[in-house]
């Protein structure tokens, strides 16, 4: 695995401390200059051994419940072991259903509010859901050789046993959405629960720079300031231009009577 070269370390300090040194929801935080150099990795990547506090991964010093704590009491991350370019998955859709996989985490994160709780084997089924829920689209609009749009997605969502309305809106507001730009879609949102915070969910990174040589999966990233968001948001999409078309979309979500019973053995 690659150590952080001092370098790397002193932008990520200083980013850091710029994040730590800004008003709690000032939207000036938002800076092109938490973009690490372009031979560095995301703080979160597996790539890296250490967190970006020099602690060693895989150890109970840096786990918190299934989580891995990659900055003490502002950022953690946990990782699925399933992506959807598994072989595995219907290959007229895979790797294409990203949009899916995110529509059904912003059903999950409505429904499992305590993000804090949230499993490996959850993000496996949300990938799991989100191919199913892909897949039934496709069969709708029938426009299989295409990446889908949220205009062409069904209405209603399942995850397990649980039934959900879905809408998606062109908005800038929000508490769950879905982030498009260039290739890359991931949702985010925040949860009013007790622990509280806020996530963001992605199940297309591959490889360089957050995975080993051809590997990938699922993972989400749980912070408590939105600060943190931000930055990951901007680290994740990696955009070094200016002027760079994005779309976000509020996904509003509404529980559908059912069977919940089997829902992933009643474990978030």
């Amino acid at each position: 695995m690659r150590k952080m070269g001092s370098e790397e370390c002193a932008s990520t300090g200083g980013i850091l401390r710029q994040l730590e040194q800004t008003a709690l929801l000032s939207g000036r935080s938002e800076s092109v200059t938490w973009l690490t150099p372009s031979n560095c990795l995301p703080i979160w990547s597996r790539r890296l051994g250490r967190n970006v506090e020099g602690c060693q991964r895989h150890c109970d010093a840096t786990r918190s419940q299934n989580f891995d704590v990659e900055l003490t009491g502002r950022l953690w991350s946990l990782w699925g072991g399933l992506h959807p370019r598994a072989p595995w998955f219907d290959g007229k859709v895979r790797g294409r259903q990203t949009l899916g996989c995110c529509v059904v985490a912003c059903c999950v994160a409505s429904t499992f509010r305590h993000l804090g709780e949230w499993s490996g084997k959850l993000l496996d089924a949300i990938v799991v859901n989100g191919d199913r829920y892909y897949r039934a689209s496709v069969e709708q609009s029938q426009r299989w050789d295409l990446h889908l749009g949220v205009d062409d997605m069904c209405s209603e969502c399942e995850f397990q046993d649980l039934r959900y309305l879905v809408q998606l809106e062109l908005v800038a507001f929000g508490h769950l959405g879905v982030l498009k730009c260039q290739e890359r879609r991931f949702s985010f949102g925040h949860s009013s629960s007790r622990d509280g915070g806020y996530f963001l969910f992605d199940c297309s990174a591959w490889d360089d720079p957050l995975f080993p040589d051809d590997m990938g999966a699922s993972y989400v990233l749980l912070a408590k300031q939105l600060q943190m968001l931000l930055y990951c948001v901007v680290v994740t999409l990696n955009v070094r231009r200016r002027n760079v078309e994005f779309r976000l979309y509020n996904v509003d979500v509404a529980r559908l009577p059912g069977d919940a019973r089997k829902c992933i053995e009643d474990e978030p």
